[in-house]
């Protein structure tokens, strides 16, 4: 259902079912939320990597098994998303950075691993889209929380009541990704950013993700309150210290998340 190891501190994480377009049913759902809770007790960990297996990364809920549930489909979808909403806290409350590639086509509730994600690239040509309109249900997931942050209220209503698909470069431009590359190059592409990260200030990157998730709720003098304290912690590691001292030295620091 998902794939999941560790590498060099780096969490890779594979949606895996590809013959079902990697769609989210009840035991992919269990699957994200347990993942998730590795990700989230792991202290060892320096990035995570979210990959799609196949030529599709996901298209969200796997509607045939809404199909299943339908004669108790309050309790079906209330099931299911409750885990993906979980598995959602969770990885936004992780201190490492998040990258998230996606290829081919990303709908619905699997929107939710950009939102986790601090750096998404797409593949050309892969689209994305709600699609909650087309099975006449609400949006879950984050989508009516994490997309006008991303893009505004108006091009999230547009993608949510409309149904709009956009593709990689609109997405791009409107702020629901990072970047795109060609196809052949995603990759190595995320693979070469996530060890970016992982060999980087992954303490000041955790302080630095925490305080950007909370900046949708929070005014600006708590903000720069939370700032001074986040500062003062890292500041108290080997890794501000070294980094510092490299850098008048004009050297490149290492960085041990210490």
């Amino acid at each position: 259902m998902i794939g999941y190891k560790v590498v060099d501190s780096i969490a890779y994480v594979t949606l895996d079912r590809p013959a079902s377009r990697n769609a989210f049913d009840k035991s992919m759902g269990a699957a994200f939320l347990e993942v998730a809770t590795r990700i989230a007790n792991d202290d060892g960990l320096r990035a995570v990597l979210i990959t799609g297996n196949g030529p599709v990364f996901s298209v969200g809920g796997d509607i045939g098994a809404f199909s299943e549930g339908a004669q108790d489909l309050p309790d079906t979808l209330t099931r299911m998303a409750l885990l993906m909403h979980e598995g959602i806290r969770l990885l936004a409350r992780v201190n490492v950075p998040v990258v998230t590639a996606v290829q081919g086509a990303c709908a619905g509730g699997a929107l939710a691993c950009l939102y986790a994600a601090d750096i998404t690239i797409a593949a050309t040509g892969t689209k994305f889209a709600t699609g909650f309109g087309r099975i006449g249900i609400s949006a879950d997931s984050g989508n009516t929380w994490y997309l006008p942050k991303f893009i505004g209220i108006r091009r999230a209503s547009e993608m949510l009541f409309e149904d709009r698909v956009i593709d990689a470069d609109t997405a791009a431009e409107w702020g629901l990704i990072n970047r795109v590359v060609a196809p052949e190059l995603v990759e190595a592409e995320a693979e070469k950013t996530v060890r970016r990260l992982a060999a980087g200030a992954t303490r000041g990157y955790g302080e630095m993700r925490r305080l950007l998730h909370r900046s949708w709720t929070t005014t600006l003098d708590h903000a720069l309150s939370e700032e001074t304290v986040a500062l003062r912690h890292v500041a108290r590691t080997d890794d501000a210290r070294g980094a510092i001292e490299s850098f008048l030295n004009k050297q490149h620091p290492t960085f041990t998340g210490k």
